[in-house]
């Protein structure tokens, strides 16, 4: 079965709610006219039985309606306030007096009728064939404390019921055609505020992989239109950076496979041109170990970043002794920083927790201090600082080393970002330490910046909350 358009379901939408919202209004309008109409009709018989009343005269034993037949007016009050008139003698309950029409209609009370309508306060409702009438009455005396008139108006109900039916009839004729105005103005509404959704989609689809440069129209009315737009374009341009991530991922491993694959390839190749010695056999695959090293620790570097976006690495939240932790790495690396004739020092202050695990931590003070050795020359030298600055723990790596152009600057923290190849060629590592520290730093809900000039070192510098010493908590997942 075919999806109905979003149009289409709008304007059976806005009919749908319009026909239940004229029934209701239709029903209680109906139900309002008819009280209102009935309520004027009670009230305009009450008028006529006081004005009636003002011109009663008992004469004799008889009831009679005194007035001036000269006067136009209130002879024509009286005749149309006695149209449906009815006088009762009590108690016998004997008819006295009837107006044609009720004489006509056939409406005549009994005698015990007629004294129970005495003993009411209430009027009556009459249901005739073809009418509907509506009595008062009221009891007057007739002086000799005995009997009385029961005298009883009537008024039709009829022009009630025809307003009724009035209204009912313009509801049935005017909501269809009501509901199909709307409807035809609520599908050109709807087609007109679609209009620039289906812009938007005429220009998505238009967008492919080799065109993410491409944006959606922004109209600048302000609307959701717009912001549904400017919601797609900054999604198409994390793509957009993603892809050319991507692109810069794949030839930046590419060229750093090709490098040791051709040192080995090449070495395995001249080892073969001609017999040698055991010993020269030995040196070539000493060197091609350390090629294989090489791959191995890009591989594995590259598979924990890997495992890292796809959410995969799990460590443990325990309280970590940031300090230890800094002091025991120093002790580790000094050795190597002798080697290159590079003093490692140390400003550590004591007590210093964060939490977090503590491996991953470990590795990005020592990627931070390895990376720092490695672009320090002879007789230069690396600092660790570490104390507590407002509730946080701040860890600075200072070296003296070749320092980042400022061009460069912002990209240290990318995979397989090299600064210049003239002054990293001769550095080993693929680019991938600081990306990895970044994520890590992160994961701890922490920031690590970088700030250096070139030819006259760096600063790395780590700030992570500070937490109490406790013991380690369960195993997390981050």
């Amino acid at each position: 079965m075919k999806t109905l358009s979003l149009r289409t379901r709008l304007t059976l939408f806005y009919s749908a709610v319009l026909c239940v919202m004229l029934a209701a209004f239709g029903a209680l309008f109906y139900r309002a006219l008819g009280l209102f109409v009935e309520q004027s009709l009670t009230a305009g018989l009450r008028d006529q039985i006081a004005f009636l009343r003002n011109y009663m005269r008992v004469n004799q034993g008889q009831l009679q309606i005194v007035f001036d037949p000269a006067d136009q007016e209130q002879a024509y009050l009286i005749h149309a306030a006695t149209q449906y008139y009815q006088v009762f003698k009590l108690p016998q309950g004997d008819l006295v007096v009837q107006s044609e029409e009720l004489e006509y209609l056939g409406v005549r009370p009994t005698p015990d009728e007629a004294r129970t309508l005495a003993g009411t306060s209430q009027g009556a409702d009459v249901n005739l064939p073809h009418e509907r009438l509506r009595f008062q009455h009221l009891l007057i005396p007739s002086g000799d404390g005995e009997t009385y008139f029961l005298v009883r108006v009537g008024i039709p109900l009829s022009p009630a019921d025809a307003a009724r039916r009035g209204f009912l009839r313009s509801l049935l004729l005017l909501a269809p055609a009501g509901v199909l105005l709307a409807a035809v103005v609520g599908w050109q509404l709807s087609g007109r505020g679609l209009r620039p959704l289906k812009a938007l989609a005429a220009a998505a689809h238009k967008i492919d992989i080799q065109q993410l440069q491409q944006r959606l129209p922004v109209r600048g009315a302000g609307d959701e239109a717009d912001d549904v737009a400017q919601a797609f374009n900054d999604t198409l341009a994390r793509l957009e950076n993603s892809v050319e991530q991507m692109k810069e991922f794949t030839a930046s491993i590419s060229h750093e496979l090709r490098t040791p694959l051709t040192t080995l390839r090449g070495e395995a190749e001249v080892a073969l041109l001609e017999a040698r010695s055991v010993e020269e056999y030995r040196r070539v695959l000493a060197s091609q170990l350390e090629e294989f090293d090489k791959l191995t620790q890009m591989i594995n570097q590259l598979l924990v970043l890997a495992r890292a976006e796809a959410g995969e690495i799990h460590w443990t939240d325990q309280s970590v002794d940031l300090s230890a932790l800094a002091a025991s790495l120093i002790e580790q690396l000094e050795p190597i920083a002798a080697a290159k004739n590079v003093r490692l020092e140390a400003e550590v202050s004591p007590g210093i927790f964060v939490r977090g695990d503590s491996n991953w931590l470990e590795r990005v003070i020592l990627n931070l201090l390895d990376n720092a050795i490695k672009f320090t020359g002879e007789n230069g030298a690396v600092r660790l600082h570490l104390a507590s600055e407002n509730g946080h723990a701040v860890l600075r790596v200072e070296d003296t080393g070749v320092g980042i152009p400022a061009q460069a600057l912002p990209h240290v923290f990318e995979r397989f970002f090299r600064a210049e190849p003239s002054r990293s060629k001769h550095v080993e590592g693929v680019g991938l330490g600081l990306a990895l520290a970044k994520w890590i730093v992160e994961q701890h809900h922490g920031e690590i910046q970088a700030e250096s000039k070139a030819d006259h070192g760096s600063v790395f510098t780590v700030r992570l909350t500070q937490t109490e010493a406790v013991p380690a908590a369960k195993f997390a997942q981050y």
